[in-house]
């Protein structure tokens, strides 16, 4: 009797990793990434035949709270039983939350509609500062910075906010649904929440938004940088405080995580 081939089946995923040793989400040929990290346990269980797309990319040293991704094999598993046997073939920093079936359509980016970073600031020494915040010693204004924050939500051009070769393979334009900052004891929180970001436009903002607490910028300063493009690179945070926190599938969701006020750390 011929044997049966198991079927092409979809699955959400919801994964959580620590960026640190990887150079980011995209799969490449000579760097240790997520994707390709995911990809190589998918092959081992399912075969070659087997793809895994993410909701975006994130860069080199971010980490991820709760980071979508879709996988298509052929496989008669189960979703627990998928995720128990990636995560018994994926290293301790990359986890599997959530596995579970998605339509043939379903598609981790195409389909988002929203998504969400954090980026932690320390106000002080610790042993997680490398790995997991952006250490500050200067006093910051956070009250200028506020106001920063709160011209970039709305469609706006962020050309300044980004590196000139990406706004010329796409539209610089981007809706930012959310911009708020958070202080606690010991960390200064901030979150943007938008359509989609552009490459190292979270890092570009949070590093403009410091440099108004510093009191390099001015709010008003900031508001020009929309309308008229600058070069911000100098401005660039580093990426070890970053964490891609959510992605949004559905309109209905999006708006209770933007009507929420609490914003918790990821980790410190």
């Amino acid at each position: 009797m011929k044997k049966m081939v198991p079927q092409h089946r979809r699955f959400k995923l919801v994964l959580e990793y620590d960026g640190t040793r990887y150079s980011g989400w995209q799969q490449q040929a000579d760097a240790r990434t997520i994707q390709g990290s995911l990809l190589r346990a998918a092959a081992r269980l399912y075969g070659k035949e087997v793809d895994i797309q993410g909701n975006g990319r994130t860069d080199g040293g971010v980490h991820a709270l709760r980071f979508v991704a879709h996988l298509e094999a052929r496989t008669e598993d189960q979703p627990a039983t998928v995720r128990r046997k990636l995560n018994e073939l994926l290293p301790m920093d990359i986890n599997v939350l959530e596995a579970q079936r998605a339509g043939e359509r379903f598609h981790a980016r195409h389909n988002c509609i929203g998504r969400s970073y954090l980026y932690q600031i320390a106000r002080r020494r610790s042993a997680f500062c490398h790995r997991y915040a952006w250490k500050i010693d200067d006093p910051l204004k956070v009250e200028a910075m506020r106001e920063a924050a709160a011209l970039l939500p709305g469609m706006h051009d962020f050309t300044s906010f980004t590196d000139r070769q990406v706004v010329k393979k796409k539209s610089p334009l981007v809706m930012i649904n959310k911009a708020e900052i958070m202080e606690t004891d010991d960390l200064l929180l901030i979150r943007l929440v938008a359509s989609h970001f552009l490459w190292k436009m979270v890092r570009r903002i949070t590093g403009v938004l410091v440099a108004v607490g510093r009191t390099e910028l001015t709010p008003r300063e900031v508001a020009g940088f929309l309308t008229q493009p600058g070069n911000l690179s100098r401005f660039t945070a580093p990426a070890q405080g970053l964490f891609f926190e959510a992605a949004f599938y559905n309109q209905e969701e999006m708006d209770r995580f933007l009507a929420a006020d609490l914003i918790r750390p990821a980790f410190f």
